[in-house]
């Protein structure tokens, strides 16, 4: 995706955010609702991250002979951020197993619904394009092979600055899609242990997310 297309995105991205994230404060606060305060000042490393893509955007317009490195720049931060995330969610849901907390179903299930609704329109406001799969193909014609060999260029065609945005968003939005799942078989079904069991596997998917797009970003910035 474009730099300069991504800016705009970007912007509208964190207008979206930075607005649902004082509003959950603020209802958090005057309803005394920890989860919903606490899931506003979530949505603020969202922020600091969407900040960092759109900062990468507009060093890199000006710097179109390092964009490439700009966007690895910006994708290796951003994934440090990710992992930071990561780490947050699978060391609470590990605590919650020795520490139980009585769940507020009822919020609990609003802020998660919310939180699924403005992550998938920031995901159509970036254009709902999926990078995760933005794959070059070419093959090998040295004529010392029997068979054309392909030969896959994944860091230098995906925008890593563009992918690290959009993982967090996507993180965002599975970890709402997974507590909704877990919360009403809790409220239901008294199945309270899935709430930490599905909050350490959203974090180990995160966690594998970030991984690869630091191994991705750290090639390119060292030109492996």
């Amino acid at each position: 995706m474009d730099n300069k297309i991504l800016r705009k995105r970007t912007i509208s991205v964190i207008i979206v955010t930075v607005l649902m994230m004082i509003a959950e404060i603020y209802y958090g606060i005057t309803s005394h609702s920890m989860a919903l305060t606490a899931d506003g000042f979530h949505m603020g490393t969202h922020v600091l991250a969407f900040t960092i893509t759109l900062i990468v955007c507009l060093v890199a317009v000006k710097y179109e002979d390092k964009t490439t490195k700009l966007n690895a720049l910006g994708g290796y931060t951003s994934a440090i951020l990710l992992g930071f995330t990561s780490v947050g969610i699978i060391w609470e849901s590990t605590e919650r197993f020795f520490k139980p907390l009585s769940i507020g179903f009822s919020d609990a299930i609003l802020v998660a619904v919310i939180g699924l609704i403005i992550n998938l329109l920031c995901i159509l406001i970036m254009g709902g394009e999926n990078p995760l799969h933005n794959h070059n193909h070419s093959h090998c014609n040295c004529g010392q092979c029997d068979d054309n060999h392909e030969v896959h260029n994944y860091e230098h065609t995906e925008n890593l600055n563009y992918k690290a945005a959009y993982l967090h968003i996507v993180a965002d939005a599975m970890t709402s899609v997974l507590a909704i799942f877990a919360l009403l078989l809790g409220k239901y079904f008294g199945l309270i242990i899935l709430d930490p069991l599905i909050g350490i596997f959203g974090g180990l998917v995160i966690a594998k997310w970030s991984f690869d797009l630091l191994k991705s970003s750290f090639k390119i910035l060292l030109d492996f």
